[in-house]
């Protein structure tokens, strides 16, 4: 028998779907379809994304079951009863084989696609996949192989298996921020995460471990569920909108470090034998398109050095879990009516419902800082404080509004611009209280209190009149930040939104310069509001 397998043999796997590949099941094979709870959510563009993590995993030589058993080496074979002790059957040792290659397969794809398509919680991933091989989980269940497959964003063939991972993908071509890639990469996983759980992926290996109970090895399979998938208590409420993705994230991050100290040495202890062994005494034959023992070892390492950047995602998530419930764009504050009075019916309809719900509208922006004053201003504000731009130039930057409603019912403003890679934030709440505007800064202890005015064109201006820092008034040395409303003059359901910082009385050629053109958003409108 051959002790290796053909590049044509491995080519002709690549270029097929994941099938079901577990005959021990007593199952037929077939090609995953877009049938199921793991169907939904795949078209993109004009065809169909194809989901390869239906069913078990890849049969990895897609030559006939025969020809697959003859490039099995004697190898992998006493690899397979070193890992299943006490198993005479041929057909599970040779099932073992097959997943563990399949592991090795998801390393490489992820590895390739990781590689051109980096985020923080990437290198997380590629941790734990470089973790999983080395530690021969997939080959030992083949449930645990299933749920492993279920949660890879790419195909055989390298290509997004879900609309989600498609976005995800797309940001990171286009250079948007590392948080926005984050953010796109939690929902596509977090997606992935609750169809496998649909597809009763998790509740068969529970099923296979409790015939296993006792057993050493078996543990350890099961205090890896607990850190990854069994850590995470609102995968649900982030789903639907209770909570935000990164916050869901972040709560199941604690949980896993507070597990791991706890009463996870030991899944710790057989992932570092189990790497040393690999660098030391590397033992896996190579394959064409699989990675090798060494380079998953390495990727188990670079991963780990790196992965701690996820705390990044961490703060964020927390963060988030303070901004309140993320609302849909059906949502409304009164808040121009509540400070303007009678005055509102001057106010141009387009005007009155951005300020309603300004996440409700896609936007743009650019920024412009004429004077190095502005520019230092700018600088500090962005380092210091955290809340600012300092890029400026022509060209507008791509960005985004979004809206969160308090406990208390206000409004939670949150505006991101996506500056060369970069994320901005102002991060506010806009609050109403006795008739007058304010703008609060809750992180730094600041309110702007707001001077509401209406224009002849029917817009707003909203100017600063005084500024507090924890409640003790705040010098502005002259200084004016003044953000005036504009209806489209074309009639269009879109307005401008240009905010100045500029000396007291100075209206023409302003120091400092944003402007938001933001339109209604017809997608955001077609869909449901977030559910609590």
């Amino acid at each position: 028998m051959s002790g290796s397998v053909s590049a044509e043999g491995v080519h002709r796997f690549q270029r097929r779907d994941f099938v079901r590949a577990s005959e021990t099941d007593d199952e037929t094979p077939r090609t995953v379809g877009n049938d199921g709870p793991s169907g939904r959510g795949r078209e993109h563009g004009s065809g169909v994304l194809h989901d390869d993590s239906e069913g078990v995993f890849p049969c990895l030589w897609e030559q006939g079951r025969e020809d697959a058993d003859e490039g099995i080496s004697a190898v992998e074979l006493a690899d397979a009863r070193k890992w299943l002790p006490g198993t005479s059957s041929e057909e599970a040792l040779r099932a073992f084989v097959h997943r563990q290659r399949a592991s090795r397969l998801a390393v490489a794809l992820l590895a390739d696609f990781y590689g051109a398509h980096p985020c923080r919680m990437a290198r997380v991933h590629l941790l734990v996949a470089s973790a999983v091989a080395l530690g021969r989980f997939w080959g030992v269940s083949a449930p645990f192989a299933r749920l492993g497959a279920a949660v890879l964003p790419v195909d055989s063939l390298r290509r997004p298996r879900t609309a989600a991972w498609a976005s995800y993908a797309r940001a990171c071509a286009e250079g948007l921020p590392l948080e926005i890639r984050d953010e796109r990469w939690i929902e596509a996983h977090l997606q992935d995460a609750a169809e496998a759980r649909e597809a009763g992926h998790e509740a068969a290996f529970l099923m296979e471990a409790r015939a296993h109970d006792g057993e050493p090895l078996w543990r350890l399979l099961m205090q890896h569920l607990e850190m990854t998938l069994g850590s995470r208590f609102f995968d649900q409420p982030a789903l639907a909108g209770a909570v935000s993705g990164e916050a869901a994230m972040a709560h199941g991050m604690a949980v896993t470090l507070r597990r791991l100290l706890r009463a996870g040495w030991s899944l710790l202890q057989h992932y570092a034998l189990a790497t040393a062994r690999a660098v030391l005494l590397p033992r896996w034959p190579e394959y064409p398109g699989l990675v090798d023992e060494r380079r998953a070892a390495w990727l188990l390492l670079s991963s780990f050095v790196t992965a701690w950047a996820a705390a990044g995602v961490y703060r964020r998530g927390v963060r988030a879990l303070h901004r309140g419930q993320r609302v849909g764009p059906a949502e409304a504050w009164p808040l121009l009516a509540a400070t303007l009075g009678e005055d509102v019916a001057r106010v141009d309809p387009r005007v009155v419902r951005f300020y309603s719900n300004p996440g409700a509208w896609a936007v743009t922006a650019s920024v412009e800082l004429h004077t190095r004053m502005a520019r230092g201003i700018a600088w500090v504000a962005t380092r210091l404080l955290g809340q600012g731009v300092s890029e400026h130039g022509a060209r507008a930057f791509p960005s985004r509004f979004r809206t969160f409603r308090r406990v208390d019912g206000s409004m939670h403003f949150v505006r991101e611009l996506y500056c060369d890679g970069v994320l901005r934030v102002f991060d506010s709440d806009f609050v109403v209280r006795k008739g007058r505007l304010y703008e609060v800064f809750v992180e730094h202890g600041l309110e702007v209190e707001l001077n509401v005015r209406v224009l002849e064109d029917g817009g707003v201006s909203l100017r600063g009149r005084r500024v507090l820092w924890h409640g003790l008034p705040v010098p502005l040395f002259g200084l004016c930040v003044e953000f005036r409303t504009h209806p489209a003059p074309d009639g269009s359901e879109s307005v401008d939104i240009i905010g100045t910082l500029s000396p007291e009385g100075m209206h023409e050629n302003p120091p400092g310069r944003i402007h938001y053109k933001a339109w209604r958003d017809d997608v955001r409108m077609t869909q449901a509001p977030a559910k609590a």
